[in-house]
C-alpha cells in the first residue's frame, strides 16, 4: 500500500472519532431536553426516555479512541511536525478537558438521576434540579469544547 494514503486515511478516521463524539454528545443533549420536558409524566415514560443514553457512553468511548489512535498515528507519519506549534498544544489541551469533563462530571450526573428515577423518588425536586443545571452546564462546555477543536484544527496559528 503506498504510504501516501496513509495520512489521508488517518486524518478521515480522525474527524469520524471527533464527528462520533461530537455527535453522540449533541444526541445525549437532545434527548436530555426532551427528558425534561416530560418531566412531570410518567415515570416508565422517563426511564424509556433515559434508556436512550445508556449506551451513548460506549459510542464515545469507541470515538474517543478513534480520535487518539489515529492522532499518534499521523503525528508518528509527520515526524510530530504539529507538536511544537501552539494551536496543537492548546487543542491537546482542550481534547483531555473534553474527555475529563465527560467522565467525571457528565457521566456521573447522568448516573445520579437514572439513580433517582430507578428508585421512583423523581420528585426530589431540590436534587434533581441541581442534576439539570449540572448537565445543562455539562453539555454547554462539552459543545464549546468541540467548536474549539475544530476552530483550531481550521485556523492553525503559529
Amino acid at each position: 500500500m503506498n504510504t501516501s494514503i496513509f495520512l489521508p486515511t488517518l486524518l478521515i478516521l480522525h474527524l469520524t472519532g471527533l464527528t462520533i463524539m461530537a455527535g453522540t454528545t449533541i444526541v445525549d443533549f437532545t434527548i436530555f431536553k426532551t427528558f425534561w420536558k416530560h418531566f412531570d409524566e410518567d415515570t416508565e415514560k422517563l426511564k424509556g426516555i433515559l434508556t436512550g443514553t445508556s449506551k451513548s457512553s460506549r459510542l464515545i468511548g469507541i470515538g474517543a479512541a478513534l480520535l487518539v489512535i489515529t492522532g499518534i498515528g499521523m503525528m508518528a507519519l509527520t515526524h510530530g511536525v504539529f507538536g511544537e506549534q501552539l494551536w496543537f498544544r492548546i487543542k491537546i489541551g482542550i481534547v483531555v478537558m473534553l474527555i475529563l469533563n465527560g467522565i467525571f462530571f457528565g457521566r456521573r450526573q447522568g448516573e445520579k438521576l437514572r439513580t433517582i428515577i430507578n428508585k421512583d423518588s423523581a420528585r426530589l425536586t431540590e436534587q434533581v434540579d441541581r442534576i439539570k443545571t449540572n448537565l445543562n452546564i455539562f453539555f454547554a462546555v462539552q459543545l464549546v469544547l468541540f467548536f474549539s477543536i475544530v476552530f483550531l484544527s481550521v485556523f492553525k496559528f503559529s
